[in-house]
């Protein structure tokens, strides 16, 4: 199966239909031109929708659900039905959120909680609900306590979780949130307008002990000649520079200001080559200070999450950013010890994580498992 290429967002009755290979919404209708039959109370807006994989879209709003088969678009007759007793050993009495993730599961959202139901099983698994936080580590309890108003599984390695106007990336092999979210939905998601109210798409493939996927291929060949450079004059790995510009940047789709490095700007610098952008950080000291401290939550290790807003640095392209951020590793002395390993990407993607490139303790497995999934799409 191939990764997704169209994804559908609902806002204020509205679907709008997003195009990955195009990253746009190319198009928008009425919840009632979507869905032939839809009840009138569905109308207005839905909580969610999930696609089980069989022909068969599954829309929820309030306790009651509707199925419709993707083939005709028509409400099946019968429904609206009530979620209790439909969906056995779910408790919950409504959805916010559903999701495919690919492997037979689907996930449904309620509150900062969720459940993994088994597709063949027809069942919740034992176990659940857990919280969001626990089960996607790395997720801002805080932030989720709001809940989560959408999901994506796109069937490339990355799922996306909304609420409102923002979302987070997920990797789907760590179950993991991405370093650097949330992010604002309008920033980063062209013509998805207004908070998202529920998100869907056709059901997506489980990417199979983290392979190459086609966004990894695409990714490799779109920047792998910024990278050339670096390793040519200054001894950066290409791996290792396309690997840390994969995950800061979530494939390209989050490098705001062209900063596909997450490098970090002083506020002293010219006010045209920096700007302020939300991040996560992992320090040791509840005390430290930032343009803005949103939010600052001890973590059972003694460490504590930050969620700020800090200075990043701009570039007028995408090349002039691969190429500060070689000069960037070169000149830094903290990262002298890397460039022992210019022959050995993976060596020197461990000593750059260990001079402190990320706060994130996870950073070096992360990183790498990017720079494998870049190797094997060469």
């Amino acid at each position: 199966m191939a990764p997704l290429t169209t994804s559908y967002f609902s806002s204020a009755g509205e679907v709008a239909v997003f195009d990955w290979p195009a990253n746009t919404v190319v198009g928008r209708r009425p919840l009632t031109d979507v869905w032939n039959g839809l009840p009138a109370e569905f109308s207005a807006g839905v909580d969610a929708a999930v696609d089980l994989g069989a022909g068969m879209l599954y829309v929820f709003r309030g306790p009651a659900y509707v199925r419709i088969p993707t083939a005709t678009d028509q409400v099946d007759e019968g429904y609206p039905l009530p979620i209790a007793g439909m969906w056995p050993g779910v408790v919950f009495d409504a959805v916010d959120a559903a999701m495919n993730w690919g492997d037979g599961k689907v996930y449904f959202f309620r509150g900062a909680q969720y459940a993994r139901y088994d597709i063949a099983a027809d069942r919740q698994d034992p176990g659940y609900p857990k919280d969001v936080s626990v089960g996607w580590r790395g997720v801002d309890p805080a932030w989720v306590a709001g809940g989560i108003h959408g999901a994506v599984n796109t069937g490339t390695g990355r799922a996306y979780l909304f609420q409102g106007a923002e979302y987070v990336a997920l990797d789907w092999h760590a179950k993991a949130q991405l370093p650097g979210y949330p992010l604002p939905v309008a920033d980063h998601w062209p013509g998805v307008m207004g908070p998202v109210e529920a998100a869907w798409s056709h059901a997506a493939p489980a990417p199979a002990g983290g392979p190459a996927t086609a966004g990894a291929a695409d990714f490799y060949h779109r920047y792998h000649a910024f990278a050339e450079p670096g390793e040519a004059h200054l001894g950066v790995p290409v791996l290792v520079t396309l690997g840390q510009a994969a995950l800061e940047s979530d494939w390209g789709r989050s490098a705001p200001g062209n900063n596909f490095f997450g490098i970090k700007a002083r506020a002293t610098d010219p006010e045209e080559s920096r700007q302020l952008l939300r991040t996560r950080e992992v320090l040791r000291r509840p005390d430290a200070t930032f343009p803005e401290v949103i939010s600052v939550t001890p973590l059972p290790d003694g460490s504590f999450e930050y969620v700020v807003r800090d200075w990043f640095r701009r570039y007028a392209s995408p090349e002039e950013s691969f190429t500060h951020h070689a000069r960037f590793l070169r000149d830094n002395s903290r990262y002298a010890a890397a460039f022992d390993h210019s022959d050995d990407p993976y060596a020197f993607a461990r000593a750059v994580a260990a001079a402190g490139y990320a706060t994130d303790p996870r950073y070096a497995d992360i990183l790498t498992g990017r720079m494998r999934e870049l190797e094997a799409s060469r």
